[in-house]
């Protein structure tokens, strides 16, 4: 079957790829099999609520003892795509993450800091990815996934169960679905997708996290042959936990209670992509978002940054 995006024996595909932070930008086509690593580094840190920054001063003055300070995330992704057929795509996904919270809270001495550091196996993720529609240089796909819960809800040193931001897994067997359009001419890409995830019932600790929505568009230029250049705009917007963990202190740390952890927010996305023909079709790409609107329902940590960076090998 022919591809007109080029195939495994073309010197550099023909047209700017997706951005990295587009999910399963791409099926494989005439491609078998693709083996992916990606490391993804969040960063939040300082506190709001609605559209206001405020201080752990007056998170305090709300009745709070603690409060987080900042919170770093670190996700290490192995992946592996293959297509048993043209029109289907089979991708296996397994995360390891890594999580450290510092937070601030008052003692007999004033005010201590405090960090807290958790990492495992996270949830591993399946999905199947189906082309669509294609039409000339036009095409959209869609896909459709599941989590399963193998990655674990923790308890800290001190024995009670650490804050939702600060676990490894959520509990529950999570649903993921998608649409993905993609337009190519020449030395030109653009596209859009639009993406859910939905916790399907609540875990063994009688709560689910909130569902996501996400939509995204995005431009590419490819600037000299295997380079491009992407800017890709992003709106999300995550629910409350429904439920609530009944070891956890929502009164103590607002990152304690279920009620602090909604939100949308509008993030740019530039990024960089390099494919390297001459290494069997790997390619190296990045990207970095910078959120430039952002609503909570506080008080929670506003997001500062993130850098997402895939090596990928199709063959």
């Amino acid at each position: 079957m022919s591809d007109e995006r080029g195939s495994a024996s073309d010197a550099t595909p023909i047209f700017p790829p997706p951005p990295v932070g587009v999910r399963f930008g791409e099926t494989l086509e005439g491609k078998r099999v693709r083996l992916a690593y990606s490391w993804e580094r969040i960063r939040e840190q300082g506190l709001a609520a609605g559209e206001d920054n405020i201080t752990a001063g007056q998170t305090r003055a709300l009745g709070f003892m603690q409060t987080p300070r900042a919170l770093e995330i670190t996700v290490h992704t192995f992946q592996m795509a293959y297509a048993p057929h043209p029109r289907a795509t089979l991708v296996a996904e397994l995360p390891f993450i890594q999580k450290e919270l510092e937070t601030v809270g008052t003692s007999a001495m004033g005010f201590a800091r405090s960090e807290v550091q958790t990492e495992g196996i996270g949830d591993v993720g399946f999905a199947l990815v189906v082309p669509f529609i294609r039409k000339g240089f036009e095409s959209s796909q869609v896909h459709i996934g599941i989590d399963i819960p193998t990655g674990a809800i923790r308890r800290g040193g001190d024995d009670l169960r650490l804050p939702y931001d600060l676990q490894i897994g959520n509990g529950s067997w999570d649903f993921e679905w998608g649409w993905t359009y993609r337009g190519e001419t020449a030395r030109v890409s653009w596209g859009g997708q639009v993406v859910g995830r939905h916790p399907l019932a609540r875990n063994g600790l009688k709560y689910r996290t909130g569902s996501r929505v996400a939509g995204t568009v995005w431009g590419g230029v490819r600037i000299a042959a295997g380079l491009s250049v992407s800017l890709r705009v992003e709106w999300e917007k995550y629910n409350n936990i429904q439920g609530f963990d009944r070891t956890l202190r929502p009164d103590f740390d607002p990152s304690e209670n279920a009620l602090t952890h909604a939100g949308n927010r509008i993030t740019l996305a530039p990024g960089i992509s390099l494919d390297i023909p001459q290494l069997n079709h790997q390619r190296i790409a990045v990207e970095m978002g910078i959120p430039v609107h952002q609503q909570l329902d506080g008080p929670q940590l506003e997001r500062d940054w993130t850098m997402k960076t895939v090596w990928q090998w199709v063959y």
